[in-house]
């Protein structure tokens, strides 16, 4: 992910002359997410888990003890999930590519790889994803999404939502694996997939307390700013909230969306290509 300062962003409105910023300059809201595809749920399908990989054996993260589940049947948790993206790295615990906008998920303690279905309750949106990391390693969290599966959940604005997670049983066959019993990366299984373009952000700020990122975003809503997210993510163990403006489809909106921060009072915040 590139991040560099708003005055190195390339405008195509920069010899445009004077922009008439009638209203708001808000960025236009997302379409609502209805949830996954038809083509989803059919996608996500798993050999069963094979147990002497590394990324299923016990593990210590930040002086902590887990320990994999050797099954997922009748795996099912309710409790408050996370979303994460382009800032946590390019692989799973797997080894497999870490792909942001997949319908992908972490967990702590489920084997890995195993189907889920994630219901966002706030909303009743539910969707299928494929769980392939390990994590959050934050206390009060069930489980981290990627930004693909919390933008279809409709939860990639506020950054947590209340979930309830259920384990659907792997695909009837067995693990694949190499002499040495793990798993080859080639032979994993890989999730649904978004596909878009890299698309243009702008942060204006980084929180230790989700309430202060709140309080921004609130702060940006009632301006007439739209598609505000919370984006959670560590930094050296510690939980920290950045607040994002996004996707902006165009220089020219950019250019609108700068002016009307500068009117509210920020001047430090950064375009972001993700």
């Amino acid at each position: 992910m590139a991040i560099r300062r708003v005055r190195h962003i390339l405008y195509t409105a920069a010899g445009m002359g004077t922009l008439a910023l009638g209203g708001c300059a808000g960025v236009a809201p997302p379409p609502p997410a209805a949830g996954a595809s038809p083509s989803s749920s059919a996608a996500c399908a798993t050999p069963t888990p094979n147990l002497r990989a590394a990324y299923n054996r016990p593990y210590h993260i930040h002086g902590r003890h887990y320990a994999p589940l050797s099954s997922s049947t009748g795996y099912t948790v309710r409790g408050m999930a996370s979303w994460y993206g382009w800032e946590s790295g390019s692989t799973t615990a797997m080894g497999t590519p870490f792909r942001p906008r997949a319908f992908s998920a972490a967990s702590r303690d489920l084997p890995l790889p195993t189907c889920a279905r994630v219901t966002n309750l706030s909303n009743g949106r539910s969707i299928v994803v494929l769980v392939n990391d390990r994590g959050p390693f934050v206390d009060g969290r069930v489980m981290d999404l990627s930004y693909g599966a919390a933008n279809a959940l409709g939860m990639a604005g506020q950054g947590t939502a209340p979930v309830r997670i259920v384990a659907l049983a792997p695909a009837a066959t067995p693990p694949a694996s190499t002499a040495g019993g793990t798993s080859t990366v080639a032979s994993l299984p890989t999730a649904p997939e978004i596909s878009v373009p890299s698309q243009s952000f702008l942060q204006t700020g980084a929180f230790r307390q989700i309430n202060n990122a709140t309080r921004e975003r609130g702060r940006l809503l009632k301006a007439g700013i739209h598609g505000v997210l919370i984006v959670p993510g560590l930094v050296q163990g510690q939980p920290y909230y950045k607040v994002q403006i996004g996707p902006l489809p165009d220089g020219i909106t950019a250019v609108k969306v700068i002016a009307e921060l500068k009117q509210m009072g920020f001047h430090d915040f950064y375009s972001v290509e993700q």
